[in-house]
């Protein structure tokens, strides 16, 4: 119901938190942040809205859902350079995140159609991808890339290059075999915490934005790289260091706390993801956590019914739209893709 009518989502609108049970009814109230940029994330909400969408079974022809489906794709192919590849724009702080979500809603709208024109479309977009990463390295914020890398872009471009390799896509051979040696690089083998930039690092805050939410009181790296090891090859059974990962998530379970700035969709919705993948004790004690909360937090009442407040460290920038998507695909982890082990 909140789709634009020209098929995209807005980031910047419908921007509200409220710190309310979403039991009694109250109304959302301004989140009070000056939402910066939030008007120009729409390329990036738009792909986790149609990932969530695609992982509810739609495809561009068939479910429920299949119009909102065609209509958001076809909006993120018509905003794609089609020299380059690249979805949007430059010019925004976050669009290696942008695209890269939106290539793997590309890519996984072409696996379940098959349409040649979303193939080709796919492709340059997973071209551009192989441009933005560092030559022997990883991905971070610039095109052409300057040497840096960190774990939470990587995650996403690699997962989204695994993607586009099992739906057909010829993907440059060095880029996932690079990404395994970057989770080693930043990996702290003590703790088994996976680090944003250097090993065992915390994750990325931004200073008077989002630096109240405490950046080491998640895992979402950790997650972000587990889940990457495993889409990539990597086997709990047999590699070692990744049940080391599990065990660190767990002692970080779901806990919807705003007030105490406890809220972390992103590291959830990695979480969801790699402890799936991991299976046994691990999904099902992440699971028993994770459940409650996010059905719990959902609001019922007004205007936001249906959706999550944007309360997390990332909310200030993508919105309700973003979190809500996030919420989603946690609950869709299930499901979304077969364990690969």
């Amino acid at each position: 119901t909140h789709q634009s009518p020209d098929g995209s989502w807005d980031a910047a609108a419908y921007h509200l938190q409220a710190f309310a049970s979403p039991d009694t009814g109250a109304s959302p109230v301004p989140c009070g942040c000056t939402s910066t940029g939030a008007a120009k994330q729409n390329i990036g909400v738009t792909g986790l809205a149609l990932l969530a969408f695609l992982g509810n079974g739609n495809t561009t022809s068939s479910g429920p859902y299949k119009s909102v489906l065609a209509n958001g794709i076809k909006w993120l192919h018509d905003q794609q350079d089609q020299e380059t590849g690249l979805i949007g724009t430059s010019a925004t702080a976050t669009f290696a995140y942008d695209h890269a979500i939106a290539t793997l809603a590309l890519v996984e709208a072409h696996l379940t159609s098959q349409s040649p024109t979303l193939k080709d479309s796919a492709t340059k977009a997973v071209r551009y991808i192989e441009k933005a990463r560092n030559p022997y390295g990883v991905w971070r914020y610039d095109v052409p890339p300057v040497g840096e890398g960190d774990t939470s872009v990587t995650s996403w471009m690699a997962i989204t290059l695994q993607s586009a390799k099992d739906a057909g896509i010829p993907i440059d051979d060095l880029a996932l075999p690079s990404t395994i040696l970057w989770l080693d690089e930043v990996t702290d083998n003590d703790s088994g915490r996976i680090g944003y930039n250097e090993a065992g690092s915390t994750s990325s805050r931004v200073p008077g934005m989002n630096d109240q939410f405490p950046a080491n009181s998640g895992e979402a790296m950790t997650a972000a790289g587990l889940l990457c090891r495993t889409l990539l090859g990597q086997d709990p059974d047999t590699k070692r260091g990744l049940k080391q990962h599990a065990d660190l998530i767990l002692r970080a379970l779901p806990e919807w706390d705003p007030k105490a700035f406890g809220c972390d969709m992103y590291y959830w919705y990695y979480g969801s993801q790699a402890m799936f993948q991991m299976g046994g004790t691990h999904w099902e004690k992440w699971y028993a956590a994770m459940l409650p909360v996010v059905l719990e937090s959902q609001r019922s009442h007004g205007h936001a019914a249906g959706s999550w407040d944007p309360v997390g460290p990332w909310g200030y920038s993508g919105g309700r739209v973003y979190s809500t998507t996030l919420m989603l695909l946690c609950l869709e982890a299930p499901y979304r893709y077969a364990r690969v082990h």
